[in-house]
């Protein structure tokens, strides 16, 4: 489509005040379209320890100015609650889920307010919904909003909100790279975005008043609430006035949450400031948020130089020299973050790769344990399979012997698949994303040498952005990624592995079994066996060589205090997952002690 002058002065207005990436990307989106115009079944949801019905109080939404009276008595002035994270460079574009989950910066999501929260013991409590029941059949459920949290300009968060929210990932002309997450899930979502049905036939609507929104289900979903983890709405009025990625521009951002963006300097700093018209029902202590953004290398010296609070994943070096001086070992922590499982795919549909007896050669010549102990040390535990340690079905010990690591089986199976000592095999690269950490680095880099030591086969890397990875990771024949939760549910980690998903591997058995275990309604034993029978299958085909599962390393300094610090009910420690966002209690328990410096920016 074309623009005519007034789009354009509109585009230019809207662009003013965004870095260039996210600029670009906007014109881009601009060019494809014109700007937005316009008897409860459960009792309780058990593997995510999810209420149905979670009271909370609601009334008329006021600014609520938080003072020093709100803070711990060992918190240091309110002007000095400002919390510094490193994010990396290059991709980052929008600060919003339901904009481009791939192209987001650290810190992104403290403007809105998600349905539901995450507590630090994995738990479902109740955000800005004050409750919600499920149907008898598991397909509609209902959730109440509270009526006091207003967004910044002045209108209230309604269900309205939601509902414009969920279409505009359905719509087609959006191109929402995380649409696979609702897609054959929510009631229509899967004919809307193929542009078979007008996006009002979606299944989310309005209930009895605008403070009830309903979303109804393809199939039994009871893992529902767990999902909607991911709810954080944008405003039906500022999408429709100024488009999307409005708030990316901190002239035509809106927020609901307890921040807004201030200031965006394309790869250099992303600043947001308390909300002042905030007026939901969390008090959180941070006045102010600053991404500063540099490259997983360089995270550690900004560490020490005292420019930002909290790092992940520092480098085993670095890891030591803290580890060195036991006045400092207090910094460090150790957590499940997203329960995320590290592996090399391979695309099963195309040669050599379609050759199970390939990929099982291939599987068996990863040395885990040499690797954990000279690059991951306390950062990884070891992945037979998929499932983390911990997770809801994690079956490690019994799936551990079926990618062992055995080269001398490996080699006979790549010679059965007729490469004796990987004579014939065609050339091999390995593709990898771009920002990798350097602890990702040495493990690609250690695996590969290992295929040339044992089978003989030399491999290429290649490392390409981030963004072109995820668009095509479908075709890449031989690659190396992670996978987390989004919710804590089977269903979630092992829907990646279905027909259609990430990856080309299809499987009509682990269809069925995953498809049969996601919308059980009854025991949750008997739901998790078959859950674990579906994983069975996916790692004795071989998709995929696990390798590790990620116990991320967290550096924070000493005067960064509160709850979320505390140990959890499993006794751990640390920032968990989704970290400081509008889907975690973490920014309502975290604060900066009395004895941080001053002046920190």
């Amino acid at each position: 489509m074309s623009t005519n002058r007034s789009d354009d002065q509109k585009l230019a207005r809207l662009t003013s005040g965004m870095p260039s990436a996210t600029a670009s990307f906007f014109r881009s989106q601009f060019s494809r379209r014109a700007l937005l115009g316009g008897m409860a079944g459960f009792g309780a949801f058990g593997l995510g320890g999810v209420a149905t019905t979670l009271a909370a109080p609601a009334g008329a939404g006021r600014p609520k100015a938080i003072t020093q009276q709100d803070l711990p008595a060992d918190a240091a002035p309110l002007e000095d609650q400002v919390w510094r994270v490193p994010s990396g460079t290059g991709n980052a574009v929008t600060v919003d889920f339901y904009e481009r989950v791939y192209e987001r910066p650290a810190l992104a999501d403290v403007s809105s307010a998600a349905l539901v929260i995450l507590t630090k013991d994995f738990e479902i409590i109740e955000g800005a919904a004050t409750e919600w029941s499920g149907s008898e059949d598991g397909k509609t459920w209902t959730f109440k909003l509270r009526n006091d949290i207003m967004w910044s300009d002045g209108s209230p968060l309604t269900a309205a909100d939601y509902i414009k929210t969920f279409q505009y990932a359905a719509d087609p002309e959006h191109a929402f790279d995380f649409a696979w997450f609702w897609d054959g899930d929510l009631l229509n979502f899967s004919e809307c975005l193929a542009g078979d049905l007008p996006l009002e036939e979606l299944g989310v609507r309005q209930g009895v008043d605008e403070y009830e929104v309903i979303f109804e289900t393809v199939n039994a979903a009871p893992y529902l609430p767990a999902k909607l983890l991911y709810s954080m709405p944008l405003s039906k009025a500022a999408l429709e006035s100024s488009g999307p990625l409005y708030n990316s521009n901190p002239e035509t951002a809106v927020s609901s949450g307890p921040f807004i963006i201030s200031e965006w300097i394309q790869d250099q700093t992303l600043t947001y400031v308390r909300n002042e018209a905030y007026t939901g029902p969390w008090v959180v202590p941070m006045q102010k948020l600053i991404v500063k953004f540099a490259t997983p290398a360089s995270w550690y010296t900004l560490y020490e130089a005292g420019e930002i609070d909290y790092m992940e994943g520092p480098a085993p070096a670095e890891l030591q020299l803290i580890q060195a001086d036991p006045e400092r070992e207090s910094e460090i922590y150790q957590g499940v973050g997203d329960f995320a499982c590290l592996y090399f795919f391979f695309d099963v549909t195309t040669a050599p790769f379609d050759d199970i007896l390939v990929r099982q050669a291939f599987s068996h010549v990863i040395d885990r344990e040499a690797m954990k102990a000279q690059i991951w040390g306390p950062q990884a535990n070891i992945a037979p399979s998929f499932l983390a340690n911990g997770f809801p079905a994690s079956n490690t010990e019994g799936l551990a012997d079926i990618q062992a690591f055995d080269p001398e089986l490996g080699k006979q199976l790549l010679a059965e698949a007729g490469y004796p000592e990987g004579e014939g095999f065609p050339s091999l690269t390995m593709t990898v994303r771009g920002e990798g950490s350097p602890i990702e680095v040495a493990t690609t880099q250690a695996y590969g040498s290992m295929i040339t030591q044992h089978l003989g086969i030399p491999v290429e890397l290649q490392t390409i952005d981030r963004q072109a990875f995820y668009d095509d990771m479908n075709s890449i024949l031989f690659g190396w990624v992670s996978y987390g939760m989004d919710y804590f549910d089977p269903s979630n980690m092992l829907s990646v592995w279905r027909t259609g998903g990430r990856h080309p591997w299809s499987n009509a058995d682990f269809d069925a079994k995953l498809a049969e275990a996601t919308v059980f309604l009854g025991d949750d034993a008997e739901r998790i066996a078959m859950f674990q029978e579906a994983e069975r299958i996916l790692v004795e085909d071989v998709p995929a060589v696990w390798t590790y599962f990620v116990t991320p390393i967290q550096l924070i300094k000493p005067y960064v205090k509160g709850a979320a610090l505390e140990p959890d009910v499993n006794g751990i420690a640390a920032i968990h997952w989704p970290g400081f966002a509008a889907d975690s209690t973490v920014s309502q328990e975290l604060y900066i002690g009395s004895d941080a410096p001053s002046g920190r920016q």
